[in-house]
């Protein structure tokens, strides 16, 4: 199952390379993404963020409109976040996918992330 990216931004000005985004993950139970208004409904939103090169973080379970307020203060040209693609993403950081598996499998294990 491919992941699916709700947004994902990233911010070159200056000397930064940062990626800030969210995706969803599939519910346990169906397989399914769910909506991420529905918190009590398999609530499967995971916001990350990171520097090339740099560890990855995740905050899970931000939803409805503090996910949509979180990202137009990231969408806000004073952040100089720029929405990208997962292709684009890809292209800039081809392993980030691996990388954020890698990372979250370990969150997720250490009770950081559901």
């Amino acid at each position: 199952m491919t992941t699916k990216f709700g947004f994902i931004g990233w911010c070159t000005e200056g000397t930064s390379d940062k990626i800030w985004g969210y995706f969803f993950r599939p519910t346990s139970d169906t397989g399914a993404y769910k909506s991420y208004w529905r918190p009590n409904d398999g609530q499967n939103v995971v916001v990350f963020w990171a520097r090339r090169g740099a560890a990855m973080k995740f905050k899970p379970d931000v939803y409805g409109y503090a996910l949509e307020k979180l990202q137009a203060t990231k969408e806000d040209p004073k952040k100089g976040y720029k929405a990208i693609t997962q292709e684009k993403l890809l292209e800039i950081w081809p392993t980030f996918i691996e990388e954020a598996e890698a990372k979250l499998m370990w969150d997720v294990l250490a009770g950081k992330v559901k």
